[in-house]
């Protein structure tokens, strides 16, 4: 069998161990792996030819992707989870028990284990690739580092700085993990081999050593908190609060973390590692790290799909494109495809209009810089791509154009036959609509194979869902280019077939609704809000009004009730508020009042609510009376096929609304729930207020079984 792991020595002694997993695309630790490493190093530590050792990576451009997350996934055991935290701390404490330094080349993705194997090493280089990124993200799979993670990177760059890498799973590139003190030199990506061991016999001859020192936070306000107990206890309760304010307590992996951090801290680091693998044992078989790994699946099979099925399209590459729509979402859009080096002009009637796209791509480009996520010059190259015209002078140069302006048919339809007269015969038309039919847009194209929807979600450059809707009309190419171009620009993409409101607004509109319904029936503003925050909602439904806005909100709402009117609670509240110019978040009042990022509750607000019955409901009926619904919906669009399968709503409602990921997604917290539990609720419901909450025919059969969705539609 082939091996993972190959070693040469060079001729001045230095060992290079090279990791290249056979018949893999990226390096990771499967038990096998691991067992064969340990033998490695075994080998290693008795030989006496070897004065430093060079570990780099045979992939080209990723290290160590970490752990095989199957094996991962197929723990339940707390005691064999314990098994395999030792078996990897024992694996890389002899790297670190090695008789003569070692040196991890980093060049490309190190992951979880890959980067805490680089900590067992007594140094650490990695290259400029674009590739390069570095950090522990256990905790976005419900984990945290088991293999001595939260051992040794304390102990390498300090308490603060560990805490902030642990605890987000954020990604540190090269220069960031530099300034953190994870590595000690960054190297040219075109001369990593010789670098590395130009910097191995460096550190042999003594020029390195001093590099150590930068390692750990400079100044006194740093020592004064990390090397007293009172400033190591303000470090932990900050943390601590920061990760409640973050996961309102449903994630236990980063507290668990914390936890071990904070009782192994001072102690040595055999007492440390055990403490650590006792508790990653437990951590591994919740239900949330199951969930979390699921959608991590999930996520790495939508990267291998094309959204078409039964054939192989060819694939556009797109170059050139265009939006048309100067507002948030078109400067957002603008900005987006700018960062992946797609060059775009933005189009609107007036240069103040396309002026303000250039302030949006600016804005969320000037954060990034404040960030230090890019520099000066990324951020100039970035804006040069972009472009504005009144015209459509250059259209007939793009490859790709993203409709984004005013939700209304009739002008879109006109837009688009004016369009067509400006364009390639193969440019592809994409429309950004939220709301609005694409077979009824279609009718204005000679060409409809070449239009689909392309619908981003706002702030374009953070949510990271993309609906590909597709039209009676759409091509296999039309929809294979789209997706793959949204898996470009960083993007989930899921495959939606034309229907009212797509899918997840679809959804998103009945949850809306019903909050509004609940105020009328005289709950709270802060009541509902909160309730759903707890649930697991990032934010709660009346808030998530204001910051739609309420006519975008109103009007997507009118657009659906055309053919879910039976399906939606009536109330004139939202038309009394935008006659009052309350507009939400935008316009500084809406449910809530603004004063800049800070949110109040508004006593005025009491006018626009009419009490039309009075109930008193326990928190999980309100919760039951919301959720519901949305699974009643999803049922109804799995069997109109406007999705394939329970997964794209799972997906769906996760990356574009942010459903409390820790439950899985809408309808694996549904499975959890019962469909009968979930049937009878309705039914319940339907008798008190109401058709709109007429359980749907499919749901009606799946009660009374064993299966729940993910069975049903298999």
């Amino acid at each position: 069998m082939t091996k993972a792991f190959q070693l040469e020595i060079t001729e001045d002694n230095i060992g290079v161990l090279t990791f290249d997993l056979p018949g893999a695309k990226a390096n990771k630790f499967t038990t096998a792996v691991m067992t064969e490493l340990d033998q490695r190093l075994k080998e290693l530590r008795d030989r006496n030819d070897v004065k430093c050792l060079l570990i780099k990576a045979g992939k080209n451009g990723i290290f160590i992707a970490g752990a095989d997350i199957n094996e991962i996934e197929s723990i339940s055991d707390p005691e064999q989870g314990y098994e395999v935290s030792k078996l990897g701390q024992k694996v890389f404490t002899k790297i670190a028990e090695l008789p003569y330094l070692t040196i991890a080349a980093i060049e490309g993705a190190c992951m979880g284990g890959g980067t805490e194997m680089a900590l067992a090493c007594d140094y650490r280089i990695a290259s400029d690739h674009p590739k390069t990124k570095i950090a522990l993200p256990e905790v976005n799979i419900g984990l945290f580092p088991g293999w001595g993670g939260t051992q040794r990177l304390p102990r390498l760059i300090g308490l603060q700085r560990s805490l902030d890498v642990i605890l987000t799973g954020r990604h540190l590139d090269a220069r960031r993990a530099l300034r953190y003190g994870i590595i000690d030199k960054i190297i040219p990506k075109e001369m990593v081999v010789e670098s590395s061991l130009a910097f191995a016999r460096d550190v042999l001859a003594g020029k390195n050593v001093l590099v150590r020192s930068k390692r750990k936070q400079k100044g006194p306000f740093p020592v004064l908190l990390e090397k007293n107990p009172l400033g190591r206890a303000l470090v932990f309760y900050k943390a601590k609060k920061t990760v409640l304010q973050k996961t309102k307590g449903h994630y236990p992996a980063p507290l668990a973390a914390l936890h071990v951090i904070r009782k192994t801290h001072g102690k040595s680091l055999a007492k440390g590692l055990e403490f650590e693998a006792r508790e990653f044992g437990k951590i591994i078989s919740t239900t949330v790290s199951k969930n979390l790994i699921k959608i991590f699946f999930w996520t790495e099979a939508v990267k291998k799909e094309t959204g078409v099925v039964e054939s192989e399209p060819v694939v556009k590459d797109i170059k050139k494109s265009a939006v048309l729509g100067a507002g948030v979402m078109g400067g957002g859009i603008a900005q987006l495809f700018a960062s992946k080096d797609i060059t775009i002009r933005v189009k609107d009637l007036n240069n103040d209009a396309v002026a303000k796209a250039f302030q949006q791509a600016a804005g969320v480009l000037k954060g990034k810089l404040r960030r230090k996520r890019i520099d000066r010059f990324e951020f100039n190259h970035i804006m040069a791509k972009i472009t504005g015209t009144t015209d459509y002078s250059g259209f007939g140069q793009v490859d790709f154009i993203v409709e984004a302006i005013v939700e209304d048919l009739d002008i879109k339809k006109k837009v688009f036959a004016e369009l067509e007269n400006h364009i390639r015969e193969d440019t592809l038309v994409l429309s950004n609509t939220s709301s609005l039919r694409i077979n009824d847009m279609a009718n204005a194209f000679k060409r409809p194979e070449r239009f689909a929807g392309m619908h981003f979600f706002n702030p374009v450059h953070m949510m990271p869902l993309v609906e590909v809707i597709r039209g009676d009309k759409t091509s296999d190419e039309t929809v294979a280019t789209t997706f793959a171009l949204a898996k470009k620009l960083g993007k989930t993409p899921i495959l939606v077939n034309d229907g009212p409101g797509f899918l997840v607004n679809r959804l998103l509109v009945p949850y809306m609704v019903e909050a509004i319904s609940l105020l009328e029936e005289g709950y709270s503003i802060k009541r509902i809000d909160s309730i759903m925050e707890q649930f697991g909602m990032p934010m709660g439904p009346v808030t998530l009004f204001d910051e739609v806005g309420i006519d975008v909100a109103h009007k997507v709402a009118k657009i659906l009730q055309a053919s879910m009117g039976d399906r939606m609670a009536e109330s004139d509240m939202l038309e009394k508020m935008i006659a009052d110019q309350r507009m939400g978040k935008k316009s500084g009042v809406g449910f809530y009042r603004y004063n800049g990022k800070k949110k109040s509750l508004d006593p005025d607000m009491a006018k626009y609510i009419t009490i039309k019955e009075r109930t008193a409901l326990k928190d999980e009926a309100l919760i039951q009376r919301m959720i519901y619904p949305m699974v009643n919906e999803a049922a109804r669009c799995l069997e109109e096929k406007i999705v394939k399968q329970p997964r794209d709503v799972d997906v769906g409602m996760i990356f574009g609304t942010g459903f409390a990921p820790f439950r899985g997604g809408l309808l694996t917290y549904a499975d959890t729930e019962n469909i009968t539990r979930i049937v009878n609720s309705l039914g319940e419901f339907a008798a008190k207020h109401g058709a709109r909450f007429e359980p749907a025919k499919i749901l009606q059969n799946m009660a009374g079984g064993s299966e729940g969705f993910y069975q049903y539609f298999n």
